[in-house]
């Protein structure tokens, strides 16, 4: 009988610490929660502050490898359709706010100005998003364009995996392993979800060259 007992009062012991843990996180949750709403209802409360000195991003056209004609027909019908977004959207604010929250934006800025960065913000996303499809498009018949245009992009603090992917197999083909480790270095948030890919795909890169 007391072999019995025994795996009952482990099965009953297990069955309260899971209890216990589920309470100690559905309480931690609500604490969460609630401390999210206070700083989200202080945040609403931040008056607008100025916003003229941010540093606003200038993409440099002219000094971006773009006037190019690609022999593939269909290729180049796409890299002028990337072309044409990118001169539109030079013409717009643009700003890198990556990492910032929204509640975050509002603390710093004021909540009147938030509709403006997320505009500039995307914006910015909208311009990286566009050169690193013109970049990718032309790489084939432009290897060294190409990398110029995602080079700037790293600089300008991309978070587009795509964009490390690509210069980090393009370093590595072309035995510069200095300049690949140095993109692990220019990775924006490492802790974020976008950083953890940028890292995966790095990493990706390393293993399957050696």
């Amino acid at each position: 009988m007391q072999y019995l007992i025994l795996p009952a009062a482990i099965t009953i012991l297990v069955w309260v610490l899971n209890h216990n843990i589920r309470r100690s996180n559905k309480k931690n949750e609500k604490k969460t929660i609630e401390s999210f709403l206070k700083r989200e209802d202080k945040a609403n409360l931040v008056r607008r502050k100025d916003i003229s000195n941010l540093p606003y991003i200038h993409v440099p056209l002219e000094h971006l490898p773009l006037d190019i004609t690609l022999k593939d027909e269909k290729k180049q019908s796409k890299i002028e359709n990337y072309h044409k977004q990118i001169t539109y959207l030079s013409e717009k604010q643009m700003l890198n706010l990556i990492g910032l929250s929204n509640t975050e934006l509002k603390e710093q800025y004021g909540v009147a100005n938030l509709d403006k960065l997320s505009a500039y913000d995307g914006n910015y996303s909208r311009m990286l998003s566009n050169l690193q499809n013109f970049a990718a498009t032309i790489y084939d018949e432009y290897p060294n364009e190409a990398v110029t245009i995602m080079e700037y992009m790293i600089n300008e603090g991309t978070d587009i995996s795509a964009t490390y992917e690509y210069l980090g197999k393009h370093y590595m083909a072309n035995g510069n392993r200095e300049a690949f480790d140095g993109l692990y270095e220019k990775i924006p948030c490492k802790d974020t979800i976008s950083g953890k890919m940028i890292l995966d795909k790095l990493n990706s890169v390393i293993e399957a060259d050696s």
